[in-house]
């Protein structure tokens, strides 16, 4: 088939998480995962456990929005992973050099770098050496990525373009921007990938986008201040957390129409949706208290506020839908509170540092990792947790705030986005999950913001000529 090489996708693109939580969101954010076809905002994290971030009334809800992370925009999003269901795989094209049969292509990470003067560029980085790219220009102020399920684009969120910049990945190369509503804060994807959702928090819309043709479709009005956006494993419906209203927005993607908002008792800040798609879980919070709201999804009613400790910035659900893990702040530490998805109650809260800002959740399940603010200015620090026995592990402590986690697809490395507080380049942080070691830092552009890694793509189509 000429140039185009037929692809196949091995494993789930990587989680990516949000700074201050998704879903994908952002974010989430982690770990390739059903409910995970949600890119939050932030982060992002990938096709599994979503991180979303957040805000807390209206007046903070623009910084909220802003790619689902509170305070310093920090956002990420996933990238979905969806599996055939008699082989695990998905099949995809690529455009690029008819690659040999059975070739592997690599795993790539894009990190979104807000820059200094706001014209962003992102930086792809080939996991297999850590070795950054050439700088892909995009627009202004990116702060949210996502990856298709079948890896073939990431598309930028550009914050004050209020535009989508579409990236092939097999090139490199960025597409014609597309225009979408104002201030574009978080992005999921249908399983299938035929479809992009964009929610536009400035001007309270979702606007569709067909990834066939990266044409944007009419927007959908949902609730004030959308920032957050998740879709269920079967894709019939995207769930918009809009933390200017205090509703969640049902949409049925098979119409791109709105249904009755669901009010809640607290702004939303993040959403999450368990792998068996029957629950979506809204973190939110109040003047004085935080909670976490189930939503049955057959039903859209939601269920009775969880409370929580603190006030939530991020939520992750682990790959067996078991248990959704909030993060929390607002006392001298953070905390991270388990919430057992079959009855809906809360474990006794994780005590990790201060501030903590995400959550991501290895593939495997086996650890979540909450990234935090450091003591020293201009430091951070990541948690990891185990999930069987939900007990903190000693704190990894990388070299500058971070913004954003996602990990490869083996998820055998986690990557950390650092966010100097100067002009000084940002980097990513490699840190090895089997033993929570740390690389060498990847320099990057300037104020990275978040980041979304390839799924393992397998080329069938084009063999080497018979000698």
């Amino acid at each position: 088939m000429t140039a185009a090489a037929l692809s196949v996708g091995l494993t789930g693109g990587s989680a990516s998480a949000s700074t201050r939580g998704t879903g994908t969101t952002a974010a989430v954010a982690q770990g390739n995962a059903p409910e995970q076809q949600n890119a939050t905002a932030q982060g992002n994290a990938a096709g599994q456990q979503n991180a979303t971030a957040q805000g807390n009334a209206p007046e903070q809800q623009r910084a909220t929005a802003r790619g689902n992370a509170a305070g310093h925009q920090r956002a990420t999003a996933r990238g979905n992973a969806a599996t055939e269901a008699d082989a695990g795989l998905v099949s995809a094209h690529s455009v690029s050099t008819p690659p040999r049969l059975g070739e592997v292509r690599p795993v790539i990470a894009y990190v979104a770098n807000v820059g200094a003067s706001g014209a962003g560029t992102v930086t792809p980085i080939k996991t297999s050496t850590d070795s950054a790219g050439t700088p892909i220009n995009v627009g202004d102020d990116p702060s949210v990525i996502g990856i298709t399920p079948n890896g073939n684009t990431a598309y930028v969120l550009n914050q004050d373009s209020d535009t989508v910049t579409p990236i092939q990945t097999a090139t490199d190369t960025a597409g014609p921007a597309i225009s979408v509503g104002s201030e574009p804060a978080a992005i999921a994807f249908t399983p299938d990938g035929k479809t992009a959702y964009v929610a536009n928090a400035a001007d309270g819309t979702v606007t569709p986008i067909k990834t066939a043709t990266n044409t944007a479709g009419s927007p959908i009005t949902v609730g004030s201040y959308p920032s957050a956006i998740a879709i269920t494993p079967d894709g019939s419906t995207a769930y918009v957390a809009n933390s200017g209203s205090g509703t969640v927005t049902p949409i049925k993607t098979a119409t791109n129409t709105a249904g009755a908002p669901i009010t809640l008792s607290a702004y939303p800040a993040g959403i999450a949706i368990t792998p068996d798609g029957k629950t979506a879980y809204v973190i939110g919070d109040t003047e004085y208290s935080g909670s976490v709201t189930p939503i049955t999804t057959a039903t859209n009613k939601a269920g009775t506020a969880i409370a929580l400790s603190g006030y939530p910035s991020a939520i992750s659900i682990t790959p067996n839908g078991k248990t959704a893990y909030v993060v929390g702040a607002g006392s001298a530490n953070g905390t991270v509170t388990p919430i057992t998805v079959a009855t809906n109650k809360a474990g006794p809260a994780i005590t990790v540092d201060s501030d903590p800002l995400a959550i991501a959740i290895t593939p495997d399940g086996d650890t979540a990792y909450v990234l935090s603010d450091g003591v020293a200015s201009c430091s951070g620090q990541v948690t990891p947790i185990e999930t069987a026995s939900n007990k903190a592990g000693e704190a990894i402590q990388i070299s500058a705030e971070p913004t954003a986690v996602s990990f490869t697809p083996d998820g055998k490395t986690a990557y950390v986005v650092d966010d100097y507080c100067d002009l000084t380049p940002g980097a990513v942080t490699p840190i090895t999950t089997a033993t929570n070691a740390v690389g060498a830092p990847v320099p990057v552009g300037v104020y990275p913001r978040a980041i979304a890694i390839t799924p393992l793509m397998k080329t069938l189509g084009v063999s080497a000529p018979c000698p």
